[in-house]
């Protein structure tokens, strides 16, 4: 199982996966409550992709640093429970599965409805029906199953 993060500054939205691509959860919650949380994670969670941050040369605001200071929370708790985990910036990721590396919200979830089935209920993305940042939690961490699936046939 993978978990995958879309860290916010304020709020968080995780996405459960396993290795199939099914989505087993999605939930978006206050950055107090997944670190808390995130202590008593099931010992089923075998890594967690987080999207980073990267930099585009332009000024920010508080939020973006705000993120950058949640992202660090995340890894500390990973490192801690001794959990493997990933960071993918938004371009490494939507590159994979858009096709392109700059996509708004609207690209990335046509892509993944494509790629992966429908978000009506009863079909394979449900559970993230109306949350763009739980689409991008999923988007994450099917691209670290993307790149470690691949990493591992190329090993063999």
């Amino acid at each position: 199982m993978i978990l995958g993060i879309d860290p916010g500054p304020a709020q968080s939205a995780l996405c459960y996966v396993a290795r199939g691509y099914e989505v087993k959860t999605a939930d978006k919650v206050d950055n107090d409550v997944l670190i808390r949380d995130f202590l008593k994670i099931d010992p089923i969670i075998r890594q967690v992709a987080i999207e980073s941050i990267q930099s585009y040369g332009m000024a920010v605001g508080r939020e973006v640093f705000d993120t950058c200071f949640m992202i660090g929370r995340l890894i500390q708790v990973c490192r801690d429970r001794g959990i493997p985990y990933a960071l993918y910036p938004r371009p490494e990721y939507a590159r994979r599965i858009c096709g392109v590396g700059k996509v708004n919200d609207s690209v990335l979830r046509q892509a993944l409805l494509l790629r992966f089935g429908g978000d009506k209920k009863g079909e394979p993305l449900y559970a993230l029906k109306g949350c763009t940042d739980k689409r991008s939690a999923f988007a994450v961490a099917a691209y670290h199953i993307d790149v470690t699936t691949n990493e591992r046939s190329a090993n063999a």
